[in-house]
């Protein structure tokens, strides 16, 4: 794929300092200090995580320092009664959303989107113009409880934390022709914002065990775009357009292999359940905590940080139009399931 180098808002030198989880033989991981996997009877640390008490907070915080460009709003509770915030920066003609943690144990997105959202709604010259262009729309942890169980597995002796509290998976609650059950009240918040809000672009960020590709390369995310039909081609490209923008992005970056998730025609999956609705949708899979834990917690949030800049920067000056939807298909298919480790 030709790269089309984006200028990231955030310094990458400003970031949390992480080893980058990358291609690395199984003889050589066992030799790296604090390298990619985790080895045996090595401990699964968490503790760098925002829980739900500190999300609030900082969300709170940000809101109070910044009045004047943060809108905090909740839009619902989760089943057991934690809160659903939309965080609004910005009062451009676009409108970007992020949706981040609609399965519990998935959580770089939240914190990437945290990091994105403290740089955008700041005072610099590249902030402000940014949100002369763009609305950031960010719905950080749709899943709290099941985050919560994630956390905490010992007070929630065999409930899955990648569900809600009534075991339901909120990423198959989006097919527009079928209402959102009672006991999914996340994933009402959620699309009740999209249909309020008509963002031109959602990201909804993900996270999946680790593959490689068919050379052999560590896979760090998979995107795809609305795959099923009945959706509009103009909501299809756009979805496929956002996928360009971050491989280009992440190729720039250097410590990324970017590939097409598989397909699949499910209508209730939210990239598939909003583009029929008319909004174009890009799911964003990142290798993340399943098997590493905190290990790599900050390259993983760097690589997520650096696919939103990106799509929020084309949208602004408008490049976003200009690419090609069909260089996606130039992204290699994701390749197996990486056993090894």
């Amino acid at each position: 794929m030709i790269s089309r180098r984006q200028a990231l808002l955030v310094p990458l030198a400003a970031l949390p300092a992480a080893a980058v989880a990358g291609a690395v033989p199984a003889a050589a991981a066992e030799t790296v200090p604090g390298g990619p996997w985790v080895q045996e009877n090595q401990p699964v640390v968490l503790a760098g995580m925002t829980d739900n008490s500190q999300l609030v907070a900082e969300l709170q915080r940000l809101a109070a320092r910044r009045p004047d460009t943060v809108r905090l709003t909740e839009i619902g509770r989760s089943l057991e009664d934690r809160p659903i915030y939309r965080v609004s920066v910005g009062s451009g003609p676009r409108t970007l959303m992020v949706v981040t943690q609609q399965h519990g144990d998935e959580p770089v997105g939240t914190e990437a989107a945290l990091q994105l959202l403290t740089h955008v709604s700041g005072p610099s010259r590249e902030a402000s113009a940014l949100r002369e262009q763009v609305t950031l729309e960010v719905v950080p942890r749709v899943n709290p409880d099941g985050f919560e169980r994630w956390l905490d597995p010992e007070s929630y002796p065999g409930e899955d934390p990648r569900r809600n509290a009534a075991n339901l998976d909120l990423n198959r609650e989006y097919d527009p022709a079928v209402p959102v059950s009672a006991d999914a009240p996340e994933a009402a918040a959620v699309r009740a914002l999209v249909d309020q809000v008509q963002p031109d672009l959602v990201l909804d960020y993900h996270h999946q065990v680790s593959y490689v590709t068919d050379a052999g390369e560590q896979v760090t995310m998979s995107v795809l775009w609305a795959t099923v039909g009945g959706v509009e081609p103009s909501v299809v490209d756009d979805g496929r357009r956002a996928a360009v923008v971050v491989a280009e992005a992440l190729e720039d970056f250097g410590h990324a292999t970017v590939t097409r998730y598989p397909e699949s025609t499910t209508r209730s999956v939210a990239r598939n359940g909003l583009a029929l609705a008319g909004t174009p949708a890009l799911l964003i899979e990142q290798r993340g905590q399943y098997e590493v834990g905190q290990k790599s917690l900050g390259a993983f949030t760097r690589e997520a940080l650096v696919a939103m800049e990106a799509v929020l920067e084309s949208l602004a000056d408008g490049s976003f139009d200009e690419v090609d939807p069909a260089d996606a298909d130039l992204l290699p298919e994701r390749g197996d399931r990486d056993r090894q480790r």
